[in-house]
């Protein structure tokens, strides 16, 4: 079912409250739908935005790659890669590359409505609970001054010391990831810097491609010996960590062992603990999936 304002939206949450009918909020529909979802409501069709000086203000289903254009074309950086909704973007905080500096969404969000049954709540913690608490309705979040350019050098086979100092040069974007058995550096600047040897040279912003997401577990951890450990143990085809993001994201990986070492992981469905825990109190009837 597609909704096309607040309004409607809210009176869609509060008759399934009444009448204690699940439903599962989506953009486009990108992510897995829940199978105990007795009704998928998409917001794509809510898709009003609108830039403003230093700021959009946009509904759930405006279009992120397009505010990134306009933006772009203002002089302007919404520092995020993700190609959804903005619902879709600030129900998952989903990090990019440029959380090096700009933080995940919830970090430069200037202001967030969660549709409930009992009402709208402006509440930033609410950002990445994955619509188990509510429905996000509208946001307003920061843009920036666009770089310049990116300068971006890359490397193999990386070690600790040369991250930490990688990361005393104040980069733009530090990405690390592993593959084929070993970790590879990504790291960008407005500028030129004397990174060292062995690096190649490239202009942009690196990107993350993943192949299948469904087999991805996300742990928490921000240092490079900690998402070293995480890789030793757990042996994932892939994996890849921002500078600042506070994840790591691990592909196919041995889960057990993470859990037999007492390393805690949760799926990108799955929201992590503190939102079920509130979910007792903001939704005991249990309506969002």
């Amino acid at each position: 079912m597609d909704v096309y304002s607040e309004e409607e939206l809210f009176k869609v949450i509060k008759e399934s409250y009444v009448n204690s009918r699940k439903i599962q909020i989506l953009g486009r529909g990108h992510h897995a739908k829940k199978g105990n979802a007795d009704e998928f409501i998409y917001t794509r069709k809510m898709n009003w935005y609108e830039i403003k000086n230093d700021k959009v203000v946009g509904l759930a289903g405006a279009d992120v790659t397009k505010i990134r254009k306009e933006a772009s074309e203002l002089g302007l950086l919404f520092p995020t890669l993700y190609d959804g909704t903005l619902g879709g973007l600030l129900a998952t905080n989903e990090p990019s590359p440029l959380s090096t500096t700009y933080g995940k969404p919830r970090d430069f969000t200037t202001d967030v409505i969660v549709l409930t049954p009992y009402g709208g709540v402006k509440w930033k913690f609410l950002v990445g609970s994955r619509g188990i608490l509510g429905a996000i309705s509208r946001a307003e979040m920061k843009l920036f001054p666009k770089p310049k350019k990116v300068i971006t050098y890359e490397k193999a086979n990386v070690e600790d010391y040369e991250i930490k100092k990688l990361i005393d040069l104040s980069p733009l974007v530090l990405l690390v990831d592993y593959d084929t058995q070993k970790f590879n550096v990504h790291v960008s600047f407005e500028e030129d810097k004397n990174v060292g040897y062995n690096y190649t040279k490239d202009e942009g912003v690196p990107v993350v491609e993943v192949i299948d997401e469904t087999k991805e577990v996300i742990v928490e951890g921000d240092s490079f010996s900690e998402f070293e450990n995480v890789v030793k143990i757990s042996k994932p085809q892939y994996a890849y960590w921002v500078y600042k993001s506070g994840i790591f994201k691990l592909y196919d990986a041995d889960t057990d062992s993470l859990s037999k070492a007492g390393i805690k992981y949760y799926t990108r469905d799955y929201p992590k603990e503190v939102y079920l825990k509130l979910k007792k109190l903001l939704d005991y009837k249990n309506i969002f999936v």
